[in-house]
């Protein structure tokens, strides 16, 4: 009997290590690469020709961009810098052959997206002085909650006493909208006993119009995991928080 239970014991083992492994060389492919978010390069190539609709140039295949996310329907926000942010499909693209190659370990991958791009562009309202967040306080957050609004606007208190509450239970990131100086904004995060970290005003532009879609009115919230995966994000307004909070919940049974 006791060898029998070795033998089974044995086998269980085996079946756990071999269920590891297939999932660790699981290939990826543009159908899941969603479940696959740890693998996603930060830079991708186009691999064809793209042509933006509303007259934009063309960009040439060559062309390198930083992977925003990938969304639902087969394609991916890419950032081209000066030459634009689109939505392209992931077929026009080699970003499931970086992801490949990041799991077969033939590119390092030194950091998870989100946090490998806004990491060290913050600045610690909670400091005494106006001081850049160390960033390696974010690294093991696995969700981060992005707010984007103006301090000065009408919508800043209602925002803040809705949302103060989620403090301890998701890492927010401040995207102040407008012009003005960082110690205005920290003094501001200070005042509504609010000290998150917040993004250099003159970053925070042009990472909002990065992240965020075009034409979303502002407000806005956004729900992001630690490699850029949208989780949830729509213009603030009174019902936000609710929302907001059932898409924690989901992400936290899903862990």
């Amino acid at each position: 009997m006791r060898t029998e239970q070795r033998i089974l014991r044995a086998i269980v083992l085996f079946c756990l290590l071999a269920s590891c492994l297939g999932a660790a060389t699981a290939v990826v492919t543009a159908a899941n690469l969603l479940e696959h978010e740890q693998l996603w390069p930060y830079r991708v190539t186009l691999t064809e020709a793209w042509h933006p609709s509303g007259g934009a140039a063309v960009l040439a295949a060559g062309t390198v961009g930083v992977l925003i996310r990938v969304e639902t329907g087969g394609v991916a926000r890419i950032d081209f810098s000066s030459d634009g942010k689109y939505e392209i499909p992931i077929e026009k693209t080699d970003l499931v052959e970086g992801a490949n190659r990041i799991q077969r370990g033939e590119i390092e991958k030194r950091a998870p997206n989100f946090f490998y791009a806004i990491g060290t562009h913050l600045v610690d309202s909670a400091a005494d002085s106006l001081t850049s967040l160390r960033p390696e306080t974010l690294y093991d957050r696995r969700t981060y909650l992005c707010v984007f609004a103006d301090p000065r606007g009408k919508e800043f208190a209602e925002l803040v006493t809705a949302l103060r509450p989620l403090k301890a239970h998701v890492e927010t990131i401040f995207f102040p909208q407008g012009e003005q100086p960082d110690a205005a904004t920290r003094d501001q995060l200070r005042a509504a006993d609010w000290k998150v970290p917040f993004v250099y005003g003159f970053l925070s532009e042009p990472y909002t119009r990065t992240l965020v879609h075009d034409g979303t009115s502002l407000p806005a919230v956004m729900l992001v995991s630690n490699e850029g995966r949208l989780l949830f994000g729509e213009t603030w307004q009174a019902t936000t928080s609710q929302r907001l909070q059932a898409a924690l919940d989901a992400g936290s049974k899903g862990r």
